[in-house]
């Protein structure tokens, strides 16, 4: 065992070196160094992505509901699916006034503030919740603009929000299956092709999913970009994310 400070637990830094072992790749304390910083800067890309998704959902899922029952439409029963539960979401979103770190907006009564205003405190998994049960018309121009087909856009969306989870808590992605799976896409053409071959829970298809949704943002977005160069420059440890291409890859390095 090395000497020199870990900059990690030994346990976390045991579980990346297994990791690496179970790819068949180096196992140095420099080879775990490595992959440690690289799962950290893929967990930060993929944060800040995700941040983007959020903010853009939030907007979106308000321009919707607005234009079809007014700023307070996520008060309004015709808003959700007969069956959506309703009343679960009204606790969550009077929760959400509760723990706002806003005083003026703890005091206020949720039947005051407009969707708009409430959507700035809602977590991404109440903010999915909400997506999910709003009728299909509402559900199918949201997940529009997202360039995502409707019948999958809940299963797209919890999915993030797992992987936000992961991300927020430091939990590795590298060389492990991912707990919440992604849906079978049968378009955009172009998403379906960057994820053909890689698993419903592999970390590579989340990549590319979280990358896809980002990119239907307004502005260009040069976090895309960062996490298209932090691929590129770690070819060897694409396999660990079950991209498609990664065991070749692998392959032809060890020949």
């Amino acid at each position: 065992m090395s000497h020199h400070p870990l900059a990690v637990s030994v346990h976390r830094h045991e579980q990346f070196r297994q990791a690496l072992r179970a790819h068949e790749l180096p196992t140095s304390d420099a080879a775990v160094d490595r992959l440690q910083e690289f799962d950290g800067e893929l967990r930060a890309v993929l944060l800040s992505l995700i941040e983007r998704i959020e903010l853009a959902l939030r907007g979106r899922l308000d321009e919707a509901g607005t234009e079809t029952a007014g700023a307070f439409w996520h008060l309004e029963h015709r808003s959700f699916r007969p069956r959506a539960p309703v009343g679960t979401l009204r606790a969550r979103f009077a929760h959400a006034l509760a723990q706002s770190h806003d005083a003026d907006l703890r005091d206020r009564p949720l039947d005051d503030l407009p969707f708009a205003v409430l959507a700035e405190e809602l977590s991404l998994g109440t903010l999915s919740r909400t997506a999910g049960a709003v009728v299909p018309r509402l559900q199918e121009q949201v997940s529009r603009s997202f360039r995502m087909p409707q019948p999958t856009f809940r299963a797209t969306l919890q999915h993030i929000t797992h992987v936000r989870n992961c991300c927020a808590h430091h939990a590795r992605l590298w060389g492990r299956p991912l707990g919440v799976p992604t849906p079978h896409y049968r378009r955009p053409t172009d998403l379906v092709e960057r994820l053909a071959g890689a698993p419903v829970r592999s970390p590579y298809r989340s990549v590319v999913l979280i990358d896809h949704l980002a990119s239907t943002a307004r502005r260009p977005c040069s976090r895309s970009q960062r996490l298209t160069e932090l691929l590129a420059c770690h070819p060897d440890l694409l396999h660990g994310l079950h991209h498609p291409g990664g065991q070749q890859r692998a392959e032809e390095g060890s020949e």
